[in-house]
């Protein structure tokens, strides 16, 4: 899947810390875009990645660069969270380094690792063989996310 939006919600752990946003994310080969709202819908903060590096802006207007969205995320949420790795995670399609651990009845992910982050898949959009998944929790030590997506537009 080469390109998606994807409109749902996104909470982060990290041992005490805990942030809970609402998530639009636009995702294609070439640039990612994800707006981060609060729990009444309004702006907390815009990250773009693409081949150049990447920009957050945030409600109030300031702006900041770093070479990955992974540092702005990081720095917008508190916990780290594995941006660059997040497309292929959120399609149910892992690299090929990774290490599938368990799949459904129809063959689909239920567990995977990939470079010490175990992606669980725990529920998906509908019952069919091809379905994407409507919740995912990834964690790595004391850091979690969950997302659950509310709409998928591939």
């Amino acid at each position: 899947m080469r390109s998606f939006v994807i409109e749902g919600r996104l909470q982060v752990r990290d041992g005490e810390r805990t942030a809970a946003v609402g998530l639009d994310w636009q995702h294609d080969v070439e640039r990612d875009a994800w707006l981060f709202t609060g729990p009444l819908g309004q702006g907390l903060a815009r990250i773009e990645a693409d081949g150049r590096g990447a920009r957050m802006t945030l409600a109030d207007g300031r702006r900041s660069e770093a070479a990955s969205a992974a540092e702005l995320g990081e720095a917008l949420l508190g916990v780290e969270a594995p941006f660059a790795r997040l497309p292929r995670w959120v399609t149910a399609r892992p690299g090929e380094s990774a290490e599938v651990r368990e799949v459904d009845a129809l063959g689909r992910l239920r567990r995977v690792v990939d470079q010490g982050w175990t992606i669980e898949y725990t529920e998906y959009a509908d019952e069919g063989a091809d379905a994407l998944p409507r919740k995912i929790d990834i964690h790595r030590g004391d850091t979690r996310l969950r997302l659950i997506v509310d709409a998928w537009n591939p």
